[in-house]
């Protein structure tokens, strides 16, 4: 399980990251995101790319890791396109 910080004092409350996430990690509570189902986390990142206050930190995960998997399924894609 990998750890989901959001930053109370920089979160704007846009839902974003809510309505993005494919496994329905996040809620919006008393006007913020919060983490309610950390577990179903799949370190997509696709939460903190959509932040548009980058609020959503994930311990040990990096962007540079989400654009790995990236080319790696481009790079899979491109042998059956």
């Amino acid at each position: 399980m990998v750890k989901i910080m959001i930053d109370n004092n920089v979160c704007i409350g846009c839902g974003l990251c809510v309505h993005d996430c494919p496994m329905h990690v996040y809620e919006l509570k008393d006007g913020r995101s919060k983490v309610a189902n950390p577990d179903d986390c799949m370190m997509c990142l696709s939460c903190h790319e959509i932040c548009p206050s980058n609020a959503i930190e994930h311990q040990d995960i990096y962007l540079s890791r989400r654009l790995y998997v990236d080319l790696e399924v481009c790079s899979m894609l491109r042998r059956f396109i």
